[in-house]
């Protein structure tokens, strides 16, 4: 008994995986994000760079020298906007500086794109 539902439940689990894959391309077209395909706006890179670069930590450290490349972004979970997967280089004047890949939050503020890095 404890065999056979086992046995179903991966059945079950192989089917939903298949599913999902053949239908990506008819939920979310290659090359749009989550987000556009949402219909929910997203800062183009410039712009999530400018944003980043205007934010300040909580210690009141600008990020002048941050550089960010925008990866896939998903309408936002808890608040406004959208979160996105970038690749970010808090400073990137440092010569050994690591780039971090990190979910970061954009919303739209009197026009223009603001963040919070996490």
């Amino acid at each position: 008994m404890k065999g056979s539902v086992i046995a179903i439940a991966m059945v079950a689990l192989v089917i939903g995986f298949g599913a999902g894959f053949a239908l990506r391309p008819v939920l979310a077209p290659a090359g749009v994000s989550a987000a556009a395909a949402a219909g929910v706006a997203q800062p183009t890179e410039e712009e999530a760079i400018a944003a980043v670069r205007r934010h300040k930590l909580f210690t009141g450290t600008s990020l002048t020298s941050a550089t960010l490349k925008l990866g896939d972004c998903s309408p936002g979970g808890v608040g406004p906007g959208v979160t996105c997967m970038t690749q970010l280089t808090m400073d990137a004047s440092k010569p050994n500086a690591t780039p971090q890949n990190r979910p970061v939050g954009f919303a739209r503020v009197n026009g223009q794109w603001e963040v919070a890095v996490w």
